[in-house]
């Protein structure tokens, strides 16, 4: 008896370690610059808790969404930890019931992260995600192109400002001011959503209904795009082809209209322009705004098994000064987390941008970021992708000088049917 006893306690606590450990392991899916990123900080993480397992896989950008999908319908499969963009993957994904609500963990130290970031990790008033990074709407230009065409850019305030800035630009210098894919769908994502989300416009209400041709702001943001379009100083090159590279390097055009995060981009594609770049903040029609152009966030999937240790490691990479600070400088990302704002690696002069405190920058564009856009399931499908009736019909008022108005009924309306 005594001897089966044993026996039986033995089997219960090599069976209780075994499930100890494996409670103790979770599997991160990463995308872009991250995955290396995170596996040195997984590597660290391990160090002060050797208890701990941190498994970092590589997923593709355009996998991480149908793998996540799969991995939620089947229940099985999936990690416990995910990078999504802000926003609209946040609200696709708890919409389906697939997120982990997170409200616990983040909301006491809400704060620390950008309004806009934090914003746009919440859905239906529930905090899904915690803020990873952000991409303040931001204008790179080449300050010896400025400088040979006699133009200040501190001028630059509005987007009257920037279209005459142009038109001198291109004047004295031959450069465009910015490439302009009129006739391609990125030009509402580029161009059109930031914009727009620095104005304070929306294209769904906070209940999720659409609201295309209802706010006059939606109107004004395209009016000045037309603006734009028939000023000419745009360069017809659509975002990461070939032509739109080139014109990055050779100086084809004299700025570049994007996230924050394109800092880590602009190194990469044209290294041999070092020194001759700077970044400011986008023009708006008030200086006193910003837009946010893209981000991204770590989400726990309902079918985690480890909660806390996903929240615990994600918090060490994006909530903690050590975790934060090797993060923007290891993958060239523009943390969400403010309390860097402060440290030295942050205020440091960079090298590739004349010497100008770049991250500081930013942190003060970020500062500005409106925290007024609504995200829902119906995002991508209204105007993040080929075909989308918003880009679709941008297209058609730009170029085939369709009404404004009944474009933006029309946009509207296929929003509304495919909706029901």
């Amino acid at each position: 008896m005594k001897k089966t006893l044993i026996i039986t306690l033995t089997l219960i606590f090599a069976l209780s370690l075994t499930l100890s450990a494996a409670a103790e392991e979770i599997t991160v899916w990463g995308w872009g610059v991250y995955p290396d990123t995170l596996e040195v900080l997984a590597d660290r993480y391990e160090e002060d808790h050797p208890d701990a397992t941190i498994n970092v896989e590589l997923i593709g950008w355009g996998d991480m969404v149908p793998r996540l999908q799969a991995a939620m319908s089947a229940g099985t499969g999936g990690p416990d930890l995910a990078t999504v963009n802000l926003g609209t993957h946040i609200a696709s994904f708890a919409e389906l019931g697939g997120l982990t609500d997170l409200s616990e963990y983040v909301d006491p130290i809400s704060d620390q992260f950008t309004a806009a970031a934090y914003a746009g990790s919440r859905y239906k008033d529930t905090t899904y995600g915690i803020p990873a990074d952000i991409g303040p709407y931001t204008m790179f230009y080449r300050a010896d192109i400025f400088k040979e065409a006699g133009v200040d850019p501190e001028s630059i305030k509005t987007w009257d400002d920037y279209i005459e800035a142009g038109k001198k630009i291109e004047a004295e210098t031959g450069s465009k001011m910015l490439p302009w894919p009129t006739t391609h769908y990125e030009l509402g994502n580029w161009n059109f959503e930031p914009a727009l989300r620095a104005a304070g416009g929306n294209f769904f209400d906070k209940q999720g209904n659409p609201i295309v041709d209802k706010l006059s702001i939606n109107y004004k943001v395209i009016e000045v795009m037309q603006e734009i379009t028939d000023s000419g100083i745009g360069l017809e090159a659509i975002p990461w082809s070939t032509p739109w590279n080139a014109a990055i390097q050779n100086g084809e055009v004299a700025t570049i209209l994007a996230g924050g995060w394109f800092i880590g981009n602009i190194t990469e594609i044209a290294p041999e322009t070092s020194g001759k770049w700077r970044v400011m903040q986008a023009p708006n029609f008030t200086s006193k705004a910003a837009g946010s152009m893209g981000g991204t966030a770590m989400v726990v999937p309902s079918n985690s098994e480890n909660v806390e240790l996903a929240v615990n490691f994600a918090k060490y990479v994006l909530a903690s000064k050590e975790g934060t600070e090797f993060l923007f400088q290891d993958a060239g990302v523009m943390p969400a987390y403010r309390p860097i704002f402060e440290s030295e690696a942050f205020n440091k002069e960079i090298e590739f941008f004349g010497g100008q405190k770049v991250w500081q920058k930013l942190a003060e564009i970020s500062e500005k970021e409106l925290a007024t856009w609504n995200a829902t399931p119906y995002s991508t499908q209204a105007f993040g992708a080929e075909g989308a009736p918003v880009n679709l019909q941008l297209t058609r008022i730009l170029t085939d000088r369709v009404d404004l108005d009944k474009g933006l009924e029309e946009a509207q309306k296929a929003i509304e049917d495919f909706m029901e």
